[in-house]
C-alpha cells in the first residue's frame, strides 16, 4: 500500500515541478498573457483532441466497450453526486456563492490534471476510460450548469454541450475505435508527438494561473475549506467506497478516481468570469484547490491502487 502512495506521490511531484516552472514563468514576466492565451487555445483545440485519439487507438472488444460505458455511466452519477450533495448541505446564503461552490465541486479539472495522471499511473488507456470523465463535465455544464450559474434557463444549450474541443475529440476517437479504421503510421506518429505534450503544457499552464492569483482571500473563507475538504477528500473518497462496494476494479477504479479527485475545474472561473457572477470567487477556488491536491491527490488515489 505505501509503495501505491509513493509512486502516485512521485507522479503528483513530477506535476507539480511542472506547474513550479509555470509559476515562476508568470512572475518573472518571462511568459506573456497573450501567449498563455495561445497555449492554452492550442491544448484545448489541439492537444487534447490529439490525446484522445490516440487513446481510442484500441481495439474494439466487449471487454473495452463495456469499460468505457460503465465509466461513463459512473462520471454521470459521481458528477451529479457532487452537485445536489453540496447543494444541500452548504450552509451559504449569498446566491452567488452558493452557485459557484457548487459547480466549483461538481466539475473537476479532469482534462488539465487528470490525463497527465491517468497516463503516468496506467498507460495511454488511462486517457481513455478517463476521457468518459471528462465528456461528461463540459456536457452537463453547457447544459444545466451555464444556465444554473446565470439564473437563465436560456442558457441551456445543447448545440454548446457537444460544439467544444473535449467532446468533439472524443466523438472522432469514438469513430474510430467502433469502426476499427487505423490512423496511418505517419499520421499516428504525428498524433502522438502532439500527444506527448498533454503532460507538461496544461502544468505549466496551471502554474502560471497560480502565479497570477491572490490566494490570501480564499485562505481566510472558512467556506472555502469546507468546499475544498469536499472537493478533494470526502467527495473522490466516497465516490471511490461506492464503487468498490460495487465490484468497480481495475483501470476503470483508478481513472475514475482520478478524474473525481482533481481540483475545481478552470471551465467555472472562465465562465464566471465571462458571464460576470463571482468570476474573482472562481479563480480562487481553481487556484487554491489546485495547490492543495497535491497533497489530497496522491492519498486518495494511491487508494484507489491498492484497492484496484
Amino acid at each position: 500500500m505505501l509503495e501505491n502512495f509513493l509512486m502516485v506521490g512521485q507522479q503528483a511531484l513530477i506535476l507539480f515541478i511542472l506547474m513550479g516552472i509555470g509559476y515562476c514563468f508568470g512572475k518573472s514576466k518571462l511568459l506573456a498573457p497573450e501567449a498563455v492565451t495561445g497555449i492554452t487555445n492550442l491544448v484545448l483545440y489541439l492537444v487534447v483532441p490529439c490525446s484522445l485519439i490516440s487513446a481510442f487507438q484500441l481495439d474494439l472488444t466487449p471487454e473495452t466497450l463495456h469499460d468505457f460505458l460503465l465509466s461513463m455511466l459512473l462520471a454521470f452519477v459521481i458528477v451529479l453526486a457532487c452537485f445536489f450533495i453540496p447543494f444541500f448541505l452548504l450552509p451559504e446564503k449569498d446566491p452567488i456563492r452558493k452557485r459557484i461552490f457548487c459547480l466549483a465541486m461538481a466539475l473537476t479539472n479532469c482534462n488539465f490534471m487528470a490525463f497527465p495522471l491517468q497516463t503516468a499511473l496506467i498507460g495511454p488507456t488511462g486517457i481513455f476510460y478517463g476521457s468518459a470523465y471528462a465528456s461528461v463535465c463540459p456536457l452537463l455544464f453547457w447544459t444545466g450548469g451555464v444556465a444554473y450559474l446565470t439564473g437563465d434557463a436560456k442558457s441551456f444549450s445543447m448545440r454548446k454541450a457537444f460544439c467544444n474541443p473535449g467532446v468533439a475529440g472524443i466523438v472522432l476517437g469514438l469513430f474510430f475505435f467502433f469502426s476499427g479504421i487505423d490512423l496511418p503510421p505517419v499520421l499516428m506518429t504525428v498524433v502522438d508527438d502532439i500527444s506527448a505534450m498533454n503532460v507538461p503544457l496544461p502544468m505549466l499552464l496551471i502554474g502560471y494561473q497560480l502565479s497570477q492569483a491572490n490566494l490570501r482571500h480564499v485562505v481566510t473563507d472558512k467556506m472555502s475549506w469546507l468546499c475544498a475538504l469536499l472537493r478533494l477528500v470526502l467527495l473522490p473518497l466516497g465516490a471511490l467506497i461506492v464503487m468498490y462496494l460495487l465490484g468497480v476494479r481495475g483501470s476503470v477504479l483508478i481513472a475514475t478516481t482520478v478524474a473525481a479527485a482533481c481540483p475545481a475545474g478552470t471551465l467555472v472561473a472562465m465562465m464566471a468570469e465571462k458571464c460576470n457572477k463571482g468570476a474573482s470567487l472562481a479563480a480562487e477556488l481553481v487556484s487554491f484547490q489546485t495547490v492543495l491536491s497535491v497533497i489530497t491527490m496522491p492519498l486518495v488515489v494511491g487508494l484507489a491502487e491498492t484497492l484496484a
